[in-house]
């Protein structure tokens, strides 16, 4: 009876392991990226101090105590003047783009009320969206009634108001700014792992092989394979929108059509993903280290969990390779925000791109490796 404690044998087995890793070097570079990417990622990702939230300008007053008051708000640490706009209606608007977190809206007579002891009060739009940046620019807004205008008010006397109002998700529940990230995560995941894994397996068990000796050309089989988890993507849509509403309670603000729409091309991305995988994957093994390369700069740089603006800016511009970062930006312009397709169309054009490009690409390597 062999015991379970003898030790005979280590070596030779040992031995074999190293030689099985050091054969296959494709998986032994992934085993070994994997932990670098995910450390530098996660550190440069995961940033809680909020600054340099970009906010735009209305000016209904240009005197001196306007001009005071829009140099505090671009000389602080919490605000970046983006640009000014020239009625009160493009303050929302500019944040329903999506374009800024925070718009400041100084009304007409500003500074003859402040001369006058009047104190005027300055609106504040704040996109609800991030509960986090919401939480902060609420109050750093709030806070600067208090300070004095360089060369007008006294440094005692609150010399004007704030009155902020927190637009999309006045409550700043987290679930509104997660949900709609984790949507996109779920949608992709899911379908790039079961593509790839699909068609590597048919290739492992050589099915692909039989398939091609048929009359069934490579689009074709190209096609076939691609569509039922296209149909698998559609269901898991539906589903993860109904749990987000009835579960979480996060209403869809915008048209659910067109959410629809724009899910399908980012579905349409997906698969070509999978797809590509699958055309460069030898085993199942290596097509899930490859859709690691996928998901984990998908979650950690599309703003899905993290905010993207905190990042710093190398991270910043590599978000801009990544599809999930657009259909995060489509995803919570639609459902929080309302956003319609021309506020969306600087998201909408490249994530097409991108699905057009990589399924044009998937598919060449797909049936050249095929024929």
């Amino acid at each position: 009876m062999r015991s379970f404690w003898s030790l005979r044998g280590f070596g030779a087995v040992f031995y074999k392991e190293i030689l099985h890793i050091l054969r296959d070097p494709v998986t032994l570079r992934f085993v070994l990226l994997i932990p670098v990417l995910q450390l530098l990622m996660l550190g440069y990702a995961i940033n809680t101090t909020v600054q340099h939230i970009p906010a735009v300008v209305y000016e209904g007053d240009r005197g001196r105590a306007a001009r005071a008051l829009v140099d505090a708000l671009a000389g602080s640490q919490t605000f970046d003047i983006a640009g000014y706009v020239n009625s009160r209606a493009d303050l929302r608007k500019a944040i329903v783009a999506g374009k800024v977190r925070v718009a400041f809206d100084i009304p007409e007579n500003f500074t003859a009320d402040i001369l006058n002891g009047r104190q005027p009060a300055v609106g504040v739009l704040i996109d609800g969206s991030d509960s986090a940046i919401a939480q902060v620019a609420y109050g750093s807004a709030t806070a600067f009634s208090g300070i004095p205008l360089r060369d007008v008010t006294a440094p005692t006397i609150p010399a004007f108001q704030v009155r902020p109002f927190v637009l999309f998700n006045p409550a700043m529940r987290s679930a509104d700014f997660f949900v709609p990230g984790l949507i996109g995560l779920v949608l992709q995941n899911i379908t790039v792992i079961l593509t790839a894994l699909s068609i590597v397996g048919e290739r492992e068990r050589g099915t692909i092989d039989q398939l091609l000796v048929t009359p069934i050309g490579s689009a074709g089989l190209m096609l076939g394979k691609l569509v039922p988890y296209a149909l698998v993507g559609c269901v898991i849509f539906v589903t993860v929108l109904l749990t987000m509403r009835f579960v979480f309670g996060v209403e869809v603000v915008g048209n659910v059509f067109l959410l629809a729409a724009l899910s399908t091309g980012f579905l349409f991305t997906a698969l070509a993903l999978g797809l590509l995988i699958s055309s460069f994957a030898q085993n199942q093994i290596q097509a899930t280290q490859m859709a690691v390369f996928i998901i984990l700069p998908s979650t950690l740089l599309s703003g899905a969990i993290f905010e993207r603006s905190l990042m710093p800016e190398p991270m910043q511009v590599i978000a801009y390779f990544i599809p999930m970062t657009y259909y995060v930006d489509i995803l919570r312009g639609i459902i929080l925000r309302g956003a319609g397709l021309m506020e969306l169309w600087p998201s909408v054009v490249p994530l097409f791109a991108y699905g057009i490009i990589t399924f044009a690409i998937s598919s060449y390597i797909f049936a050249k490796t095929t024929r």
